[in-house]
């Protein structure tokens, strides 16, 4: 019962494999070709066959969008948007750097307060004595 659950635990402490697009379609494309078979192939790919039939499943519901036609209009609405996200994405830049200097320049202004602080306390304590 041990081993089992030390198995569980190494699959969630184990990154997750990040696989291309073109290599899941050659994958499904090539194990569906497989002359021995889906289980063989995924085998000797690495791959569990769960996620070469989940990636099949995926590959067929959106086989339409493969030949399906994009209008000019949609196309330049996409342009669009892609510039947007760009134009935000610099705005994000520019805010995050300039958080950052504010709070470099807070924490040193504090770190010479706290020290101008200690100063004067000491200076006052060998006054009076």
């Amino acid at each position: 019962m041990d081993a089992y659950f030390e198995k569980e635990k190494m699959k969630n402490t184990m990154p997750k494999q990040k696989y291309t697009s073109s290599f899941k379609v050659r994958a499904v494309l090539e194990g569906l070709k497989s002359t021995d078979g889906i289980s063989a192939y995924c085998r000797r790919q690495g791959i569990h066959e769960v996620q070469f039939y989940q990636w099949q499943k995926q590959m067929i519901s959106n086989a339409d969008a493969t030949f399906t036609k994009v209008s000019k209009a949609t196309e330049r609405k996409i342009i669009k948007l892609e510039d947007e996200i760009k134009r935000k994405d610099q705005i994000i830049v520019a805010v995050t750097e300039e958080a950052l200097e504010l709070k470099k320049n807070l924490r040193t202004s504090q770190i010479s307060s706290h020290r101008h602080r200690s100063k004067t306390r000491f200076t006052q304590y060998d006054n009076s004595v």
